[in-house]
């Protein structure tokens, strides 16, 4: 991972069957990176509920996220069969970096 790498944030509420009802996709750049955690500005969030898009906006934001753990070979969404390093924030969520 590198400093001004774009990356998205996921924060979201599913259903029982893993379908996302509400969720939020903020878009950021990578302003520092460390061992163990990233800072990430904040700029533009999409709220979607049932897939439609229901609000949008933009954020000028700063935060910190801590690396979480790393998982290999997912077997869904657009990282199947990559490694994965996720990052997570109690407030905005989490970050998939592949590698």
């Amino acid at each position: 991972m590198m400093v001004n790498e774009m990356v998205q944030i996921h924060n979201g509420n599913n259903s029982m069957g893993g379908i996302f009802t509400y969720e939020e996709i903020i878009t950021g750049t990578v302003v520092k990176v460390n061992k163990k955690s990233i800072r990430v500005h904040m700029t533009h969030a999409k709220c979607t509920t049932n897939g439609k898009i229901t609000r949008e906006y933009d954020m000028n934001e700063k935060a910190t996220f801590a690396f979480w753990k790393t998982i290999e070979n997912r077997q869904f969404g657009k990282n199947a069969g990559k490694t994965v390093s996720i990052y997570k924030n109690k407030k905005y969520g989490i970050i998939e970096i592949a590698h």
